[in-house]
């Protein structure tokens, strides 16, 4: 081969692996320091009483009740006001198993936020739910059974959900927001949309919390701020740190691929 040494990477898998792990790193990196951001945010901002809180942003909690109407989650049949739903297919194997999502989608109606002192319309949809734990998550296997809802939901948009030897090995994803629970929200007080046309929405109930753009933080989740802070510490920490470590390593497999 003469005197030079050319070295190759062994069948490509080494140097593929340690980007991975170093772009994987950086990642995880940056949305730990994201949620530190989001929990010092959570941590300075005073929790406001619906009564006494301004426009901007506002940290509420309070109960939920519905306003004029409700709704039906399509995969579990609960009486909701808010749901997010997701159909995906696990397809290929090992490592190159991956899910395919087949559909997404969020829908939502109008509810009240009351606290002792008066009541708020929130409209969820658009909100960070990641700490919303009333939901459901169902894995369809070969032999596994669909339920009538499943199967209803499937048929009705077209999703395929049976193969030649059995079922399809399906996911569905289902997170809700029920009346008559606690709910812990950060968002925006804006104007309300129906504020002028209805003689309901009278005071602070012209005020109504929801997506608007270029805003800080939409973040909705069914634990006090205590816990919200408790559990995501630890979880902060670790994506920080770990993504530190990942990235590192990630970098020096990359370097002696090379050496």
């Amino acid at each position: 081969m003469g005197p030079g040494k050319i070295i190759y990477a062994d069948s490509g898998d080494g140097i593929g692996f340690a980007i991975f792990l170093f772009i994987g790193g950086l990642a995880m990196f940056y949305q730990g320091l994201q949620k530190m951001r989001r929990d010092r945010l959570i941590a300075n901002m005073p929790t406001s009483k619906v009564r006494s809180m301004a426009m901007g942003l506002v940290e509420l909690y309070g109960h939920i009740k519905a306003h004029e109407e409700t709704m039906i989650a399509p995969f579990s049949g609960k009486e909701c006001v808010y749901c997010r739903l997701s159909v995906g297919e696990w397809r290929g194997t090992g490592k190159r198993r991956h899910l395919k999502i087949h559909r997404q989608r969020e829908k939502g109606v109008l509810f009240n936020l009351e606290d002792d002192t008066g009541k708020v319309l929130i409209d969820a949809r658009g909100a960070d739910l990641t700490n919303l734990k009333r939901d459901i998550s169902i894995e369809l296997h070969e032999s596994g059974a669909m339920t009538d809802r499943l199967q209803t939901y499937c048929e009705k948009h077209n999703i395929e959900w049976k193969s030649a030897i059995g079922n399809r090995a399906m996911e569905f994803q289902e997170t809700f927001i029920e009346p008559g629970e606690d709910l812990y929200v950060m968002g925006t007080a804006q104007p309300s949309p129906n504020s002028g046309r209805s003689k309901k929405h009278i005071g602070h109930e012209k005020i109504m919390i929801g997506y608007a753009k270029g805003q800080r933080m939409f973040y909705i989740s069914d634990k006090s701020e205590k816990e919200i802070l408790h559990r995501s510490a630890y979880k902060s920490g670790f994506m920080v740190f770990g993504g530190i470590g990942l990235s590192a390593l990630g970098l020096f497999m990359i370097l002696v691929q090379f050496k």
